[in-house]
């Protein structure tokens, strides 16, 4: 049975919205416009995947057999948010580095996505 939660909706509009910059700005050098397309595809997958069982599973199993994986995506997401500032900072906010900036936020959810999901578990225990 497929599962439709927030994050399936998030990874959709985050493809959407990806794709909609890629092609709506056709002068964008080919890397960063390529860089786009890479990761609406990869959004609009996990946005598929998203929808299955196994998706939920998967992170139950890793965070049963390692409680100190519970740190890691907490982790992963500030490095990734200090990091994306960073390199904003240093590119004086240009729009390629905001557009960079996008492609991470994949990343992002799908550690959101892997944190709401241990709470989950924890407030069902």
């Amino acid at each position: 049975m497929k599962r439709f939660t927030l994050f399936t909706f998030l990874y959709l509009a985050l493809g959407v919205c990806l794709t909609a910059i890629a092609l709506g700005y056709p002068n964008l050098p080919s890397g960063l416009q390529t860089a786009l397309f890479i990761s609406a595809g990869a959004s609009y997958l996990v946005c598929i995947f998203s929808t299955f069982p196994f998706w939920r599973e998967a992170t139950l199993r890793v965070y049963r057999r390692r409680n100190s994986a519970v740190i890691l995506p907490w982790l992963v997401i500030g490095v990734n948010i200090i990091v994306t500032i960073w390199e904003l900072q240093s590119q004086n906010w240009t729009m390629e580095a905001i557009l960079q900036a996008f492609t991470r936020l994949l990343i992002v959810l799908i550690f959101a996505e892997i944190i709401v999901i241990t709470w989950q578990v924890n407030s069902e225990h």
